[in-house]
């Protein structure tokens, strides 16, 4: 990975969600799930602007105290969990669809702490039953219900 790699999150069979800031991501085809918070929801919500991860780690920088070899390093190791999980993977030719990335000008700086991905295989039954299994790009869940 390059400071100039940018990430695309993939969709299918992952669904997320932002919840009172915490990013919950679920895999629907084996039931696991994963969450981000603090610094790891940041990441996300600056991935999914399409920030490459050198604008991950100068945003983050703006936002946290702390060294930017740091930051930096903490960015790289979130992002490369995130790849072995298949959540994310690097765009071909590095130049997703453009959002805002959203910058920060509070001179507060809060502490910056190392972001990190959990991941629970605690309710892998109960996700997997029907009818919230079903995905789609309506969203997720797709109910289906049989046909009278």
């Amino acid at each position: 990975m390059t400071p100039e790699t940018v990430f695309r999150i993939n969709t299918l069979p992952f669904a997320h969600q932002v919840i009172e800031g915490e990013v919950v991501i679920v895999n629907v085809d084996d039931g696991t799930y994963y969450s981000l918070r603090d610094t790891g929801a940041d990441v996300w919500m600056l991935l999914e602007g399409g920030a490459s991860v050198r604008e991950v780690a100068d945003e983050l920088g703006r936002r946290y105290q702390a060294d930017p070899a740091e930051i930096r390093a903490g960015v790289e190791h979130l992002l490369t969990e995130l790849v072995r999980e298949r959540i994310v993977s690097p765009e071909p030719d590095g130049t997703p669809s453009r959002h805002a990335v959203p910058t920060s000008s509070d001179p507060a700086k809060a502490a910056f702490t190392r972001p990190a991905l959990e991941r629970f295989t605690d309710m892998k039954d109960l996700l997997l039953l029907d009818p919230i299994h079903e995905g789609g790009d309506t969203g997720w869940p797709i109910v289906k219900y049989p046909q009278p």
